[in-house]
């Protein structure tokens, strides 16, 4: 409840720098409720600290249906180490529901893990990837589109910028029987 509280709170706030899910340097944690995902991504880059901090917040992954029909969640563990590229994308029908991400100064990178959530009565059909999400050292601001979910993470790490770019793989949800 405390993470939709300060969700609602943060879309109205007109600084974003108040609103962010982790400080330079700090520990990246959200997990939405195992019925919703990951519906924005919102990131800045500073080359002082050689780090992102990052904004997410979530979406009801099917508007239609109680979240009560049955919904089961599994985290990733680290998918990349550091300087490494992240390819991850949930099994089968599953949502991207949360992340979590730790950054270490030696290599100014972040390791990733990520929580996929999967429901019944829903397939994740249609699915494409975004392309590049942001720039080298420019801000991100990415929503996923009405009626879709984010399923996947495609990311590369510079280390001349010491920065990384992000894409994501996004399905059509589609509800079945």
């Amino acid at each position: 409840m405390h993470l939709l509280i300060r969700l609602v709170v943060c879309t109205f706030v007109v600084q974003w720098s108040s609103c962010w899910n982790n400080d330079w340097d700090g520990p990246l944690r959200i997990n939405c409720p195992s019925y919703m995902f990951v519906a924005t991504v919102r990131s800045e880059h500073s080359n002082t600290h050689e780090d992102r901090r990052f904004l997410l917040t979530c979406r009801n992954v099917a508007p239609g249906l109680h979240p009560n029909k049955g919904s089961w969640c599994k985290h990733s563990g680290n998918v990349n180490n550091y300087d490494q590229t992240v390819n991850y994308q949930c099994e089968g029908n599953g949502y991207i529901s949360g992340m979590e991400s730790v950054h270490n100064n030696g290599h100014e990178d972040r390791i990733w893990g990520y929580r996929c959530c999967w429901m019944r009565g829903i397939s994740m059909d249609g699915c494409y990837s975004t392309g590049w999400t942001n720039e080298w050292d420019g801000v991100q601001n990415y929503r996923v589109r009405d009626g879709y979910a984010m399923v996947g993470v495609h990311s590369v790490h510079d280390n001349t910028r010491e920065d990384r770019r992000f894409e994501y793989r996004i399905c059509k949800i589609t509800y079945v029987a």
